[in-house]
């Protein structure tokens, strides 16, 4: 019971020292024609200018280093090519190009457009990871539909591995014994 009392106390005290920290003055509001912005220093100059571009500072690309072990190429090649869904799910694709999402219905087939020769790419079935494919593509030299692709694939069901059967034991039968000898 003094323990309840003793917290109720408490209690009240904090709240009462708590209001009476606060004063209750009001602040006064600032005197007419008051601009905090125009009371700011303006510089003479501006310090940038986006208007203005320093040619200077903007190398030309032959100007820029490059290693030695790469060779410059030229504009970069459309790879079109084949994924062909073997399953019974409807499977989702990520676009490399632009961030959509391809649908391959089940037991169907999509073109795919990729501007990278090697690639990597992941079928998802129910948003999770269902087939893992690494594509190389080599140009036109895939035949599918009386049209030339540079990369065919095909999604199957991942099938488990055939279990054979053990081999069993012969075992020898004893001959049963004789009765009255």
């Amino acid at each position: 019971m003094n323990y309840k009392k003793i917290c109720l106390l408490s209690a009240v005290l904090l709240f009462i020292g708590c209001t009476s920290y606060y004063p209750t003055v009001q602040p006064t509001p600032p005197p007419v024609g008051f601009n905090p912005v125009a009371t700011r220093p303006i510089p003479s100059e501006p310090l940038f200018d986006p208007f203005e571009i320093d040619k200077s500072a903007l190398p030309e690309a032959r100007d820029l280093p490059q290693p030695q072990n790469i060779k410059p190429t030229g504009p970069p090649r459309k790879y079109t090519g084949i994924i062909k869904n073997k399953t019974a799910y409807e499977v989702t694709v990520p676009s490399g190009n632009s961030g959509g999402t391809i649908i391959i219905p089940a037991r169907g087939w999509t073109e795919y457009i990729s501007y990278e020769r090697r690639f990597l790419l992941t079928a998802y079935h129910d948003g999770k990871p269902f087939y893992c494919m690494s594509i190389k593509a080599d140009p036109r030299t895939y035949a599918f539909m009386c049209d030339k692709y540079d990369f065919k694939v095909e999604i199957v069901k991942p099938e488990p591995k055939k279990v054979w059967p053990k081999k069993k034991k012969r075992v020898k039968k004893k001959p049963k014994p004789v009765e009255g000898a």
